[in-house]
């Protein structure tokens, strides 16, 4: 056995290198300390570095925020940073801001991971949600593709939350049938949704619709007979607002020529301009089908800068002018009313049965149209000019009773008066009162307990609707159920519009280059 301390003994005459074996104990002591400023240089190095790369998703998520080429990081961000961080505080701060890597690809790659990030997120709230509802609706760009947008509304920490779910590329025809193929293989194969869990539907897009193959027929037979199917409302109603009477059409159609002579013209819109100067409004608006507010914006800004224009197409000699005749300024302040009312979306068909009823009594009333109000009080119209406005607006609301009786049909709308309880379960606090709700006899049950329930009366009046449901889902399971069911669809396909809206402002002509990712 070798003797106690033989390895001590051994260990400087084995491990210690000659050149080193007679340096004094300082030598070593300022050894360790090169060693351990070495080591915080090396922290301080990988630390800057991981802050660099953060800073560099921070800035490649402003970018993608602000609808920014990717280029800008490094054009202009940086180089703009590091001036101000010079000048501000100094430049040794200003150095360690040229490590940020911010090359176009670098951060093309940063929002590549955010939006997989924030998708897979999405993914695991629409699994732990369980029911859900979609809007979705197809359009082409600059570069002719064909895109799918598609939101979701979910239930997410005690309300409804909505989210785009995914903007996809149509690679072939623009069918019902090609539409879903690509839908599905997104949905139910790579993010693993089931469509049994799907809603609600709402389209915007004429070959959602179809009988045979439509996307809205192929999603019921994949998500079953729960699912409930809106056509975008927005779109109904603007359909329904189409039927004009010819004389309001002439009008209309005259007053499109007007703006368009003047804004057509990139010099008669300069001289508008400066002779509007002290109106309150200086431009005038274009007109176009395709946007909801469009006409009632137009009429509206029309007749307020009526006199302007008038002066204005009389100093150009313009053959417009004759039309500003007291008889079509009349009938120009009805149609600013009416359609910035439909506009609105305040005009319900109720509304309009009361407006024709008022307007058929011997002595009509026009106060709900306040401009056509204004002009009479402003000028010297005649009584058979307003007996022939009179005539004008009867014809024009029988037709919008007809297509709004066309486009929402009462008798499919007839079934949501069993549901009205869900807008104030309060009103029944009797047996009698829930015979014709159509409830179950549990739901029956837990609607009388709900409805004498008081604090729950005060939650009611200060919560939104879908955020009060959610929260007594685990008290009345089977109303909240209900409840969230009915209101969890989309009506409109309006987020899908703003949608494309942003996209549009994405891919312009000179990045038509684009996919429907954003990336080459």
């Amino acid at each position: 056995m070798k003797p106690l301390g033989y390895e001590a003994k051994r260990l400087p005459e084995t491990n210690t290198s000659p050149v080193f074996a007679n340096k004094p104990l300082e030598f070593f002591q300022r050894k360790a300390q090169d060693i351990k400023s070495s080591a915080e240089v090396l922290r301080r190095n990988v630390s800057l570095n991981d802050r660099a790369q953060l800073a560099s998703y921070m800035v490649s998520y402003r970018v993608a925020m602000e609808k920014q080429p990717h280029t800008i990081a490094e054009k202009l961000l940086l180089p703009a940073a590091i001036d101000i961080v010079s000048t501000v505080i100094d430049e040794k701060s200003a150095e360690k801001l040229k490590c940020i890597p911010l090359s176009n690809n670098t951060v093309s790659r940063r929002i590549h991971d955010i939006s997989e990030n924030l998708e897979e997120q999405l993914v695991s709230r629409l699994k732990a949600a369980g029911d859900f509802s979609i809007q979705l609706d197809e359009s082409t760009d600059v570069s002719d593709c064909a895109s799918l947008l598609v939101y979701v509304r979910y239930v997410w920490e005690n309300d409804f939350a909505e989210d785009l779910l995914c903007c996809l590329t149509i690679p072939t025809a623009t069918t019902g049938e090609e539409i879903f193929s690509v839908l599905n293989d997104y949905m139910a194969t790579k993010c693993g949704l089931d469509w049994a869990n799907c809603k609600g539907i709402s389209d915007g897009a004429a070959n959602m619709t179809g009988r045979n193959s439509g996307v809205v027929k192929r999603i019921k037979e994949a998500a079953g007979k729960d699912i409930v199917w809106n056509h975008c409302f927005i779109h109904r109603q603007a359909l329904a607002c189409k039927g004009i009477p010819p004389d309001l059409d002439k009008v209309l159609k005259e007053v499109i020529r007007v703006v368009n002579f003047i804004k057509g013209s990139a010099l008669n819109h300069r001289l508008f301009d400066q002779l509007c100067a002290g109106a309150e409004h200086t431009h005038l608006l274009f007109h176009t089908e395709v946007r909801w507010l469009s006409k009632g914006r137009v009429l509206t800004r029309v007749y307020e800068l009526r006199n302007e224009i008038h002066a204005f197409l009389h100093e150009k000699k313009s053959p417009l002018a004759d039309l500003f005749t007291d008889d079509w300024l009349f009938t120009l302040s009805y149609l600013a009313d009416i359609f910035s009312s439909l506009n609105e979306l305040n005009l319900k068909f109720k509304s309009l049965k009361l407006w024709l009823a008022r307007l058929r009594r011997p002595n009509p009333s026009h106060y709900m149209f306040p401009t056509v109000l204004q002009h009479i009080e402003e000028n010297d119209v005649s009584d058979t000019d307003v007996k022939h406005l009179t005539g004008l607006i009867r014809t024009h609301f029988v037709a919008l009773i007809d297509n709004f009786d066309r486009y929402f049909p009462t008798e499919r709308y007839d079934i949501l008066s069993d549901k009205r309880w869900i807008q104030n379960p309060f009103d029944f606090e009797s047996p009698e009162s829930l015979l014709e709700l159509g409830l179950t006899p549990a739901e029956e049950k837990e609607l009388l307990q709900l409805s004498s329930d008081r604090t729950l009366k005060r939650r009611h009046e200060c919560m939104a609707l879908s955020s009060f449901w959610i929260s007594i889902s685990s008290e009345y399971p089977g109303l909240s159920k209900a409840s969230i069911l009915l209101l969890i669809p989309f009506t409109t396909t309006y987020k899908c519009e703003v949608g494309f809206s942003v996209f549009t402002k994405i891919k312009t002509r000179h990045r038509n280059r684009l996919n429907a990712h954003l990336s080459h």
